[in-house]
């Protein structure tokens, strides 16, 4: 019932105004005594002088007193009493003392309401002027929220329905906020897609336009003709290849995939993983060797961690040159399932290693090597973190590279 003293400016105006009315109580109850006391003083100033007049007309003092015990008015005493100017239709003005203890109470009454008017008054001026620059400063903020400002907050240090409603709308504008924000990063993100998109393709597309004008050119020539198709298959390839990584990258990064995740042999997963992969290393003359427990398990989607784990694979492959080795070796704990990959190739150069996870982003020793488009590793990372892990890498130049792949149990 008295939730309302948890705003604190609405307590202390209560406080304040029970205090004005506890003084003006003890103002009243002290002109009722003064009241109370002049009147006592009149009444017997009044029965002495009444008392004094008739010993001296020589009236028994038995008499006065008995006169002074009576409650009972007779006829012929009121109208004596009327003859001589004194009845109810008497005007107070000409009772002297009657009229000046009414007066002294009047002017006590004006005090005490002046007091109440001047108190009451200057205490709701001050409460409703401190909540009147509380609405405008609430007013003002609401409007900077409506333009898309959300930089400053509702005042919410106090309790009290009041600040209980500036909280809700400041959740509701943090609401807005993160809407609008992620509103940006999508806009954003959209715009980066179709620029990387557009950009990727445009190298490929040349090509292919340029194959096409020569072996029109040239039909005739069979030899030419053959040698601009293959090339042109080759480009086409490599268009396929990107469109189809470039929307895999972009369904993790707008979190459009959903996985799959269930319990599988961790071996399972990565022989699934470097199956398309064997024949390369051999043809290149390179070695991977699996190693980690047989009774292994991790919980993921086979599929899309699979693809991950080949892409790290493929990029020890382009990095690692003839006689090299990859190592692909997995632990299991309680907590969690390490797998690392580790080559002794090229290695990172430090200003590379902040940036290999970037999309179209390519090390200074894979430009112009024709090692990948700069997607596998992007991917490979949005895979594990899509998935609640966590994609690392450690690196030296001319020493090799170590990509660790952590999932959760």
């Amino acid at each position: 019932m008295m939730g309302f003293l948890r705003d604190e400016e609405q307590k202390r105006f209560f406080y304040c105004l029970a205090v004005i009315l506890a003084a003006a109580s003890v103002f009243a109850m002290a002109i009722w005594c003064v009241n109370g006391y002049q009147i006592k003083q009149t009444a017997l100033k009044h029965d002495r002088c009444v008392v004094s007049s008739l010993i001296e007309q020589g009236v028994s003092e038995a008499v006065i007193a008995k006169a002074f015990a009576e409650e009972e008015v007779t006829e012929k005493g009121a109208d004596l009493l009327t003859r001589i100017g004194i009845s109810e239709g008497t005007e107070i003005f000409f009772m002297p003392d009657i009229f000046k203890i009414q007066k002294g109470t009047g002017m006590l009454l004006a005090g005490l309401f002046l007091f109440l008017w001047i108190s009451i008054l200057a205490l709701a001026g001050s409460f409703l002027s401190a909540r009147e620059r509380i609405y405008h400063q609430a007013i003002r903020i609401i409007e900077q929220f409506m333009q898309g400002d959300f930089t400053e907050h509702l005042p919410r240090m106090d309790e009290g329905c009041l600040y209980r409603l500036f909280g809700k709308i400041d959740g509701l504008a943090n609401a807005l906020a993160a809407g609008n924000e992620e509103a940006v990063r999508a806009k954003d993100f959209l715009k980066d897609t179709i620029s990387d998109i557009s950009h990727q393709l445009k190298t490929p597309l040349s090509a292919l336009t340029m194959y096409n004008e020569i072996i029109e050119s040239d039909a005739e020539n069979k030899e030419a003709v053959l040698a601009f198709s293959k090339k042109t298959s080759t480009a086409l390839e490599r268009v396929e290849e990107l469109i189809q990584v470039l929307l895999k990258v972009t369904r993790l990064d707008a979190g459009a995939v959903v996985f799959e995740k269930q319990s599988w042999l961790l071996a399972d997963v990565v022989s699934r993983a470097v199956s398309e992969l064997w024949v390369r290393a051999e043809e290149e003359g390179k070695e991977i060797v699996l190693s980690g427990e047989d009774g292994a398990f991790v919980n993921c989607d086979l599929q899309w961690t699979s693809e991950a784990m080949g892409n790290l694979v493929k990029n020890a492959l382009d990095y690692t040159e003839k006689g090299g080795r990859i190592l692909v070796s997995w632990e299991q704990f309680p907590e969690m399932t390490r797998v690392s990959f580790e080559d002794n190739g090229k290695g990172i150069d430090e200003k590379d290693i902040y940036h290999i996870f970037k999309r179209f982003y390519r090390t200074s020793k894979g430009k112009g090597s024709g090692t990948g488009i700069g997607l596998g590793l992007p991917l490979a990372k949005s895979i594990v973190e899509g998935q609640g892990g966590v994609l690392s890498v450690q690196s030296r130049a001319g020493e090799g590279t170590v990509f660790t792949m952590t999932l959760p149990a």
